[in-house]
């Protein structure tokens, strides 16, 4: 993780030379050397370590212990200077020990070179490879095949690429080589080739692969004819025949352009098939989604059948080991290539209900009991990702959160920003470089989405078990963090330098031993405690002097901790205490980015508003405010330049002093509780028209009644900032007619109405509403008709209706949405159930065959049409 410490001690340098929390005096020329070496640093990783062996990946090990050291140095003296009372003295300290710092990293930076130049020629390229078989075994693919199979036998005689993509191990290569070996496509199709590229693949050798494919003696064109002319043979062979090439695991956009050119279109219905990891990838090659084949995990009971097949290749197995048995293939999480390694294992070992057991608990604890029965092999081969140096650290860090957790986005987004191994860019947010490198992951199939947001982009995400299981044991090879998962007498997890300590069980701090060691971690950066919520005090190590992170989240405090005003550097803050309870001296945290503060659910609010300390507004790199039950207090002409987000306050910080304080909010968060801020209300929306960048608005009102109504009700479009994209309201009780000023809106594009936000039997859209919505939420609504005028909503992505059990029917004007991706029905009655599949019918006649309809139904009355997914609950009591 050299190029993470690298980037983390570039934003440390540009903090120091742009901010005026240091001394004048400050060592600025030394600063500037430094930086510009740093810099020289980064150019070097980006260059040269792609490649992968073990000095190669020794001389990254040797860099990056030298910029923690380097790290080390710097911060001491920041905190030093930090609190504005050192003298010149410190100064010339801090000049003196750069100096020497620059001399012992000109001298790392001429031995890397000359170290590097000599393992240059020992370092082996990559070769073309792909997924290890399975066996022939042939399991849950069976309705993958035969819409492959559909695609390239279609009626289209234009030459067609088609993708198919999924992670490494999902079967993929098995998936296009039971196509390509069908007798069914080999009458089809008179000409057949097919060649393994992968990353680092060469020209020449996939041109000869493709030849091979033909022809076996392709002994003629070694070193006789070159690459040119290996491209026009190809070509000539395909001219005019009707072909289908298979290109295994294309790693990158630029290897599809570097052999299209040798495909023919000679109108005859032509095909290429090509597998790949990468989304982009496949989307660009294939020109379309509809081209683009994405390959499911397997269920339970086919990762069973598939692991059964391989053990006992068609014969009986006892009750016991079936048990067993489907705990394992279980534990696979669907994913083929692991089910056929452990079943290699399986069949060739004792079938003993002992030794299975073994293995069903090797495959949970793996990470902290190091059995990696069957695992080993599985991660060799995902290993083989070749991630650029930016994406890295963003990967392995997947590893820190319990095996199977569903990850919050916009959670991973803010630890990574604090982290500092984000490589700023121009023009854009940290938080915004955070998304796209989470993109990237999951277009390299490498990342699981739960939950997408409403607007765009990824709500939730999680790891597959495989992938888990290599980011930590590469991160623990890499020191990137220690995992604390559980203590063994005599034996405390002991942290040997590592910068992050990741606690996923609380209770642990009660244990000595454990807590001794963690204490020991003096150059630790973070500290997450990320195990289940902690109902009871536990004494959490808090004397980490150069901390960044501390998400203590899950633990719950009588009283904010004196002990983290000591730790001035810290970014990233996440504690449960009492609302109310935070000291006027937090703003001796002057680094502070992102503050989260979670009330205990027991403690109920009083009637007055829970303010926050006025020093608040000193903490000027503040982006993040989450803080239940508190309120910012008038800022007295103080401002907050860098705050982004604003959210779970109470009506209270909605005046005009707070926006126009905080011009660049983007995101803002109210909750108002009746009875304790019923006066809150009344000047709720008034304001909002100074907040000129805000994107996201959410009001929820706590326990709402259907009688009541918000008095300051929207009464024109000029209310609301027209950069808005995302609006969600609970239980405001405005009357439907006031929809129009929200329809007017130029840029909305997700609305979600829950709890009575609208109340009244009747809705009227008109197509000049919405014309940008693609997100739209209808839950615990009383509306009755819902009409419509025309065409609407005609860029509509996803309808949710839920628990609307007056509603009639989805407007007809839904049904001819072309966009519509998903249509999600949950307990309303048979009538909309109805129009649900009526919209699933008519967008099939529109040719929109994706679109998915999901029912869940308690109703007695229910039907299945259409292909509609009807999932039945039991009844509300």
């Amino acid at each position: 993780m050299a190029y993470a410490a690298v980037v983390s001690l570039l934003q440390i340098l540009e903090q120091i030379r742009l901010s005026d929390q240091f001394p004048v005096l400050y060592p600025k020329l030394q600063i500037e050397s430094l930086y510009r070496k740093i810099c020289s640093f980064q150019a070097f990783l980006e260059k040269n370590f792609p490649a992968q062996s073990n000095d190669v990946n020794d001389l990254e090990a040797q860099i990056r212990d030298a910029i923690h050291k380097a790290e080390d140095i710097i911060e001491s003296h920041m905190l030093k200077f930090l609190p504005s009372e050192s003298g010149s003295s410190s100064c010339k300290i801090f000049a003196l020990d750069l100096e020497k710092l620059l001399q012992e990293l000109d001298l790392m930076a001429a031995n890397m070179t000359d170290h590097l130049s000599q393992i240059s020629g020992l370092t082996p390229i990559a070769s073309s490879r792909s997924a290890p078989s399975l066996g022939g075994k042939f399991v849950g693919l069976k309705d993958d095949l035969l819409r492959l199979k559909d695609q390239l036998i279609g009626e289209s005689s234009r030459i067609k690429v088609v993708a198919v993509v999924g992670m490494a191990g999902i079967g993929k290569t098995t998936l296009v080589k039971e196509v390509y070996d069908d007798p069914s496509i080999g009458q089809i199709f008179h000409y057949r080739a097919s060649a393994v590229m992968g990353p680092n693949y060469r020209k020449r050798d996939i041109l000869l692969a493709l030849l091979r494919s033909v022809d076996r003696d392709d002994s003629k064109f070694y070193g006789e004819v070159n690459d040119g002319q290996l491209t026009e043979i190809i070509y000539k062979n395909l001219k005019g025949r009707r072909y289908l090439i298979v290109l295994d695991d294309v790693c990158e956009v630029r290897a599809w352009d570097d052999l299209k050119s040798l495909f023919p279109d000679d109108g005859n219905g032509s095909r290429v098939m090509l597998t790949t990891r990468l989304r982009n990838v496949g989307l660009y090659a294939a020109g379309s989604t509809r081209n683009v084949h994405y390959i499911r995990f397997l269920n339970k009971d086919e990762s069973w059948e598939l692991l059964r097949d391989i053990v006992f290749a068609g014969k009986s197995c006892s009750y016991e080991l079936e048990k067993i048995g489907k705990e394992i293939a279980e534990n696979c999480q669907g994913l083929p290539l692991t089910i056929v390694l452990i079943g290699d294992i399986l069949s060739r070992a004792a079938k003993t209900p002992e030794y299975w057991r073994k293995v069903a608990d090797s495959q949970t604890s793996f990470a902290t009991d190091g059995d990696d029965i069957g695992l080993s092999s599985v991660m060799q081969f995902l290993n083989d990702e070749h991630l650029p140096q930016h994406l890295k650290a963003c990967f392995l860090y997947m590893g820190a959160f319990p095996l199977s957790y569903e990850i919050p986005v916009s959670k991973l987004i803010k630890l990574w920003v604090s982290e500092g191994f984000l490589k700023p860019k121009r023009s854009k947010t940290l938080e915004n470089v955070a998304e796209e490198c989470l993109e990237e992951l999951f277009d390299r199939s490498l990342v699981l989405v739960h939950n997408s947001r409403s607007t765009s982009g990824i709500k939730t995400c999680s790891v597959h078990s495989s992938v888990w299981h290599l980011c930590v044991s590469a991160a623990e090879k890499d020191k990137f963090f220690l995992a604390i998962n559980r203590y063994r007498n005599g034996n405390p997890p002991k942290s040997n330098g590592r910068r992050r300590l990741c606690i996923r069980k609380n209770i642990l701090f009660a244990i000595k031993d454990v807590y001794n060691s963690m204490v020991s971690a003096s150059t630790a950066r973070s500290l997450l405690c990320i195990g289940p919520d902690h109902s009871h005090p536990l004494r959490v190590c808090l004397g980490f002097t150069f901390l960044r992170v501390l998400d203590v989240l899950t633990i719950r405090f009588h009283k904010f901790p004196d002990g983290i005003l000591e730790l001035v550097l810290l970014r990233y803050l996440a504690l449960t205490c009492k609302a109310g309870d935070l000291p006027a001296s937090v703003s001796k945290l002057c680094n502070l980015q992102f503050l989260i503060v979670r009330r205990h659910m027991s403690i109920k609010s009083s009637g007055d508003p829970s303010y926050l300390p006025f020093s608040i507004w000193n903490m000027k790199q503040l982006r993040h405010i989450q803080f239940m039950g508190g309120d910012l207090p008038n800022p007295c002409g103080a401002f907050l330049p860098n705050l982004l987000t604003l959210s779970n306050m109470s009506g209270h910080s909605c005046s005009k002093e707070v926006f126009e304080a905080t011009p660049n909010l983007m995101k803002l968060g109210v909750r108002i509780e009746l009875g304790e801020d019923t006066a809150a209300p009344l000047c709720l929306l008034d304001h909002l028209t100074h907040l000129m960048q805000l994107e996201s608005f959410k009001c929820v009102i706590v326990n709402p009644t259907r009688e009541f109504q918000v008095v300051a009700r929207p009464g024109s479009v000029s209310i609301f900032p027209s950069t808005l994209k995302k609006i969600t309201l609970s239980g405001c009780g405005f009357p439907w007619k006031d929809m129009k000023v929200l329809a007017q809106l130029p840029n909305l594009e997700a609305l979600k109405l829950r709890c009575y936000a609208f109340q009244g039997r009747e809705w009227e859209l008109d197509e000049e509403d919405f014309i940008r919505l693609k997100f739209l939420l209808l839950e615990d609504m009383d509306i009755v008709e819902w009409r419509a005028n025309g065409q609407i909503l005609q860029r509509l992505e996803r309808l949710h209706v839920r628990h609307c059990y007056n509603l009639r029917e989805i407007p007809h004007g839904i049904d001819y949405i072309t966009t519509l991706q998903l249509v999600e029905v949950v307990d309303c009655s048979p009538s909309v159930v109805d129009s649900a599949m009526r919209i699933k019918e008519m967008q099939e006649d529109l040719s929109n065959d994706d679109l998915q309809v999901l029912i869940e139904s308690s109703w007695n009355d229910k039907t299945t049409k259409n292909g509609g997914a009807v999932r039945q609950t039991p009844p509300y009591p």
